[in-house]
């Protein structure tokens, strides 16, 4: 698996966000670190279908963990 570097990262108060290619597919990450529950979870979206890939949210009911 090759991976390259993070491009694009930026921060703000409440998001960390990068994009990165794995395999020639550019990703999206979201790592969000205050949400309702107050526990940060990570959002990974491919970025040429938009498709949600991997979602680490504490939720029990979220349909993408």
């Amino acid at each position: 698996m090759k991976i390259g570097p993070r491009t694009g990262e930026m921060e703000n108060h409440f998001q960390h966000f990068w994009t990165r290619e794995i395999n020639g597919v550019p990703y999206f990450f979201i790592h969000v670190k205050i949400s309702i529950l107050r526990q940060p979870h990570l959002l990974v979206s491919r970025m040429d279908t938009h498709e949600l890939v991997r979602c680490s949210c504490p939720r029990p009911d979220c349909p993408f963990a």
